[in-house]
């Protein structure tokens, strides 16, 4: 008996886009007929129609069917053999067939069609361009050959518009068109039409039942991400856009600043979101505050390696106070504790008790008051047991080894995990952005195995730094191997192009401009002895001035105008420990030589045109550097300054009477003192909106008032601070909006006096906003204003009359290249000389901070 073409179970594909695929247990439209062979049969074989790149023995395998088993029709066998096919993601219709019966054996017909895949895909709509449909498409996986899906097209309609919803336009919605491809039928061409409608603002944000903390106060306070639109002072309408997700967020947020206020038991009743005539969002929140509470009796229990006035010092609460239950929480310990690590939980951890619990338990409420009882379970001491690391390419384990603060068989120290990652990310080796933590506690030994995870990062540098002050180009061109190892050498095979690993720093740079010409040699060991925290650096330097055949103002002679100067300098810069291991003092020696001809240089009243000076100094700085974690773009701490460069007093042995002694011979052997002092802080304000503030300022003078400040060693205050200091001993300190200190006759610019000043300051607010921070380039833009001045004496002195400048820029930092920037800067006050304002001033940087 034969039964032609009887379907058992037909799954049909209600499609309304092409290759739409719906399991069979979910949709899908089942037939069976009356006259359907009933019973248990032998599979003998099965045929397939409809796709041509699966053979039968391929189809059974997907089914897991065997030629000889026994099925039942209809069964679950033949049920689960069409959801195998369906789970494959390789059709879009699966239909089963009776092909024939003969006594007790069945041939099964599989009929199948492919799912169809993706030819190409474009992009339409208000705001898609090129960029942004190439980047949709990435994100989305939309690659030619990728198979179309249900799942897909889901995803699709999920995951575009709820980009836009992010950004303020909540009904963003996408349609997309689908045609054959040209070329071949069995690829589906895409066209998605992005539609992200209008951007919709809260227009009002009602709170109800709040009586004593306003409106306006919870919008500011509480609401941080969920803002209604007004209009600010400036004119300017505020950024208003409605995220559910972050609605739910601000929701708690409020709750929490009640709490934060000692209203312990406020709660939201309800709250409604909707659109009103103009269709923009109207959100209602109706609250019930509860009454204020105070703190009550505060008790430890637990604590024996640390006394109850020592913790409740750490807690920083007492009776009387009002009961901040999120304050207080975050100084017990609880939701992550204080960033700084100030409270009691941290105390421990950073004392090795790794498993220590402090919970505060509400003991008893009395009236307005709650006791307060911190329980305390010290458990035992964990110390590190496995301390490894990978990643590290090119720099070698020992350099890794010697910044580690989490080494094995020393307690357990929170603080030492924050602080070795800090040490990591400013070798500037590792990309700071990638560098991870892996911590397995083990409770039953007590013992902590850590591993980090570091990526290497290009931390050679060709430098090209540039710039145009004064009428002359000033350029760079430098090699600065950051990463570089002295000791291989001479070992050819390590030349990779150059050897590295040791993170020694080596340094040659060429400088030049239309009048000079500068070489410099540095070298850096970060550890002497390749064992001790202390950095050894030793740098030469040459510099040759040469403005041609002038004539002299004295003697009418013509010839070359040349100044030379030669120098060396030997420094230690050591790691302290005490106040804290942020610290470091650097000591170190300088010698340079200064031989001029035809060249006036100021001394004092006089000008001299020839001779010579030398210059043997000591340098000794204090300076604490916690900014980071990113040296490129830090988000918090501070590096603070304080340094002193003097000479010894020669005129106080020597008693002469400098008077009757010309200016060369006044200044053959330079003596002065230097002082300066510089901070700059770094916080971070909103997301990843930090505020950089600076200032610095500088004071130059000698021993002998005969002699006064040497006319070397000046401040020249302006531009970008091109030349690095080098030309004729200057140091030059940036001020953007002004022009750079000029280097035709190397005595004035637009706001230091003729010769160069003693006295600065400088003043700098910037904010910074990161655009790109992986690896390949880290991008961020900028806005600042910045103020300084330069004087010759504290009689004409006055911290108040400066300079004023404001402006944006872009910073784009590559590892090959260093730091490049632009800054676009107003000067608003007038210059030396000048009736108008400075106005704008365009600046260009490579490889220079400011």
């Amino acid at each position: 008996m034969k039964f032609k073409f009887l379907p058992i179970i037909m799954f049909v594909v209600s499609a309304n886009f092409y290759g739409q695929v719906t399991p069979p247990e979910t949709s899908g439209n089942t037939t069976e007929q009356t006259e359907k062979p009933a019973g248990t049969y032998v599979l003998k074989n099965i045929i397939v129609d409809g796709v041509k790149k699966y053979s039968a023995d391929q189809i059974l395998r997907f089914t897991g069917l065997s030629k000889g088993e026994s099925v039942e029709i209809p069964g679950m066998k033949i049920s689960n053999a069409i959801k195998k096919l369906w789970e494959t993601d390789n059709f879009s219709e699966v239909e089963v067939y009776v092909e024939s019966v003969e006594g007790e054996s069945v041939v099964l017909r599989f009929n199948l069609q492919d799912l169809k895949e993706l030819g190409t895909v474009k992009f339409t709509g208000k705001g898609v361009g090129k960029s942004k449909s190439e980047k949709l498409a990435k994100d989305n996986g939309l690659k030619p050959g990728t198979k179309i899906t249900q799942n897909l097209i889901s995803t699709l309609k999920t995951n575009i518009p709820k980009d836009y919803i992010k950004k303020g336009y909540a009904d963003a919605d996408i349609t997309i068109e689908d045609k054959v491809n040209a070329k071949d039928p069995n690829l589906v061409d895409w066209t998605i039409e992005v539609d992200r409608g209008k951007r919709i603002k809260i227009d009002h944000i009602e709170f109800e039942g709040n009586k004593v903390v306003s409106d306006r106060k919870l919008r500011k306070k509480a609401f941080k991400d969920t803002k209604q639109r007004r209009i600010s002072i400036s004119g300017i309408l505020k950024p208003s856009k409605f995220i559910a997700s972050k609605y739910e967020d601000d929701k708690e947020n409020l709750i929490s600043y009640y709490n934060s206020l000692g209203f312990r038991d406020a709660k939201i009743i309800s709250d409604s979101v909707y659109r009103n005539k103009r269709n923009n969002y109207m959100i209602d929140v109706k609250l019930n505050e509860g009454k204020k509470y105070y703190i009550g009796d505060i008790t430890f229990l637990g604590n024996t390696t640390f006394s109850t006035d020592f913790l409740q010092k750490v807690l920083g609460y007492k009776k009387g106070d009002i009961y901040d239950a999120v304050g207080f929480n975050k100084k017990v310990g609880l939701d992550g504790g204080k960033e700084d690590d100030s409270d009691i939980k941290s105390v421990y951890m950073n004392n090795g008790f790794l498993f220590s619990n402090v919970t505060p338990i509400e003991k008893a409420v009395k009236g307005d008051s709650i006791n307060l009882e911190i329980r305390i379970n010290e458990g035992e001491k964990a110390t590190w047991n496995r301390v490894t690391w990978s990643g590290n390419t090119t720099t070698h384990d020992h350099v890794i080894l010697r910044s580690l603060r989490t080494k094995p068989g020393n307690l357990f120290n929170k603080s030492d995990i924050k602080r070795t990652y800090f040490d990591l990310a400013s070798m500037s080796f590792f990309d700071p952005q990638q560098i991870g933590q892996n911590i397995q506690p083990h409770p039953e030994d007590n013992t902590v195995d850590l591993h980090w995870t570091l990526v290497e990062k290009g931390s050679s540098q060709v430098q090209l730094q540039a710039g145009y002050g004064g009428g002359s180009f000033i350029g760079t061109l430098g090699l600065t191997f950051n990463n570089f190892s002295l000791k291989n050498f001479l070992k050819f095979k390590n030349f990779k192009p150059i050897p590295q690993g040791d993170g020694q720093t080596l340094s040659l740079t060429a400088q030049a401009g239309q009048y000079f010409k500068n070489f410099g040699f540095s070298f850096t060991e970060p550890w002497l002895f390749g064992t001790k925290p202390t950095a050894l650096s030793v740098s030469i330097n040459q510099s040759l001035v040469n403005y041609g055949a002038v004539a002299n103002a004295t003697t009418g002679i013509v010839s070359d105008q040349k100044l030379n100067i030669f120098s060396a300098s030997l420094g230690l810069n050591r790691l302290l420990s005490w106040p804290d291991d942020y610290f470091s003092l650097y000591t170190g020696i300088q010698y340079q030589n200064y031989t001029f001809s035809n060249y006036p240089f100021q001394f004092g009243t006089s000008t001299e045109e020839f001779g010579s000076a030398n210059n043997f100094s000591f340098n000794l700085a204090l300076s604490r550097n916690s900014a980071g974690v990113d040296p490129i773009f830090p988000t918090q701490g501070s590096n603070v300054e304080a340094s002193v460069k003097f000479t010894p007093p020669y005129s106080l042995f020597n008693k002469k009477d400098y008077s009757t002694e010309t200016p060369s011979q006044k200044y053959r052997l330079l003596e002065f003192y230097k002082v300066k002092l510089k901070a700059d802080i770094y916080n971070t304000l909103i997301g990843k909106l930090v505020l950089r503030s600076s200032a610095e300022m500088g004071f130059l003078d000698g021993y002998n008032r005969q002699l006064g400040a040497p006319p070397f060693e000046r401040f020249y205050v302006g531009g970008v601070n091109q030349i690095g200091g080098n030309f004729d001993g200057r140091e030059l300190i940036p001020l953007r909006g002004y022009e750079n200190a000029s280097s035709t006759g190397g005595q004035t610019n637009d706001i230091t006096p003729y010769g160069g000043a003693t006295i600065y300051n400088r003043f700098n607010l910037e904010l910074r906003y990161p655009i790109s921070m992986n690896q390949t380039a880290k991008i961020y833009a900028l806005t600042f204003l910045e103020a300084g001045n330069a004087w010759n004496s504290f009689g004409t002195y006055n911290p108040f009359q400066l300079k004023r400048s404001a402006g944006v820029g872009i910073r784009v930092y590559m590892g090959a290249f260093g730091l490049i920037g632009f800054d676009f800067a107003y000067g608003f006050d007038k210059s030396i000389g000048n009736t108008d304002p400075a106005g704008w001033k365009t600046h260009f940087l490579l490889n220079q901070s400011l």
